[in-house]
């Protein structure tokens, strides 16, 4: 086997300085120019390829690969298979079961021909999977694979390591600097929470608030919890949502009732599209997320007058905005302020453009902040 030291150099500081894999792989390809490689993270049963890198399988590969219509037989093997051996897609499906696939007419014949690979699966979680393949042309003969094995054995621990170096960076990148300074300078209660509702910090505003709310508080594996199983659903179905689609979910009630009482928001502190494409899969379920805890009883009372110089609205914008932050639906502020529903929803999307909130959630969350900062004793107007 040649001296691949060199390459063992360069894969470490790569993986520290260029944040990736790719210069690695070039390399490799360049010294076997026969041998297909190609990195993959993807979802293992679909063809949803989250990044990709395609190196001596022809021109337009990662294209074909992406657009690809039928059944990859190869990535499923990656959840089955021993991570700490390379694997081999022969142990699971032999070459004349994938001579027979659609996906070797659709992809593999055109290139490389390939009907056989090994494997070295770098990360995996759910139904994703991160790995490198050696894709093996089927004219190659046993003793040129012997070689391919011995070669991915001796690779194996290392692209690992680098590949578990480059994902902790990663996830390390997303932990917001400094988060009990930002924390409280959040005007109501706020908690950074895990998907699981494991608790990493909260500000002095959520302290008094658990300490004496009767409906969520913190329990003794420090996990958000609820005191009622319905609200404990909301809560996790909230949490999965915002962590699944990195968008805000909000208000959700903590009372149970219609009008008025406790709500919470859950925001994403990092959308998953700021990450890497190919550690997302792997970091976007762990990633923290802001909850923030409102009680329209407790909180300043809406003030038309700062919610109009704050964000330039109209009387009439202002009056359907505190309904909002009070708890009311939309369609109960159009019967209190005794006005259609369809002149409420246009007073809504003219308030949410000029404060250039994203949605009704969004804009309950700018005004319920605002006022907690600007409200004047005795300005209930």
């Amino acid at each position: 086997m040649k001296d691949h030291s060199s390459l063992l150099h360069k894969l470490y500081s790569a993986a520290l300085l260029d944040g990736g894999l790719t210069s690695v792989l070039s390399d490799l390809a360049t010294i076997y120019p026969d041998l297909p490689i190609s990195y993959q993270a993807q979802c293992v049963y679909e063809n949803s390829v989250y990044d990709c890198a395609m190196y001596n399988h022809g021109e337009g590969a990662e294209f074909r690969l992406s657009n690809a219509v039928s059944a990859n037989p190869f990535p499923p093997i990656a959840l089955r298979c021993n991570p700490a051996k390379v694997a081999f897609t022969g142990d699971y499906i032999s070459t004349a079961d994938v001579e027979m696939t659609d996906f070797y007419h659709e992809f593999l014949k055109d290139h490389g021909d390939i009907n056989r690979a090994f494997g070295i699966i770098l990360h995996r979680h759910g139904e994703d999977s991160a790995f490198v393949a050696a894709n093996l042309p089927k004219k190659m003969k046993l003793r040129e694979e012997q070689h391919v094995r011995d070669l991915f054995g001796f690779l194996r621990p290392h692209l690992q390591n680098a590949f578990g170096l480059l994902l902790e960076i990663a996830k390390r990148e997303t932990v917001p600097a400094d988060p009990e300074f930002w924390l409280n300078r959040i005007p109501t209660a706020a908690l950074l929470v895990t998907p699981d509702r494991k608790v990493a910090y909260f500000n002095a505003e959520a302290d008094c608030v658990l300490r004496d709310n009767e409906l969520i508080y913190i329990d003794r594996m420090v996990r958000l919890s609820a005191s009622k199983s319905e609200n404990q659903a909301a809560l996790q179905a909230a949490l999965d949502k915002a962590s699944k689609t990195s968008s805000p979910v909000g208000p959700v009630p903590l009372s149970g009732k219609s009008r008025g009482g406790p709500f919470f928001f859950v925001l994403p502190i990092r959308h998953k599209d700021q990450i890497h494409p190919g550690f997302a899969p792997f970091l976007t379920p762990s990633l923290p997320l802001l909850v923030t805890i409102f009680d329209p009883s407790e909180a300043p009372k809406p003030s038309r007058r700062i919610l109009s110089a704050a964000f330039g609205l109209t009387d009439r914008e202002c009056l359907v905005v505190q309904q909002l932050i009070l708890g009311y639906s939309l369609k109960e502020a159009a019967e209190i302020l005794q006005i259609s529903y369809n002149t409420a929803r246009n007073h809504l999307a003219s308030a949410t453009s000029k404060t250039g909130a994203r949605s009704q959630s969004d804009i309950v969350r700018r005004g319920t902040q605002i006022l907690a900062k600007l409200s004047e004793s005795g300005d209930q107007t």
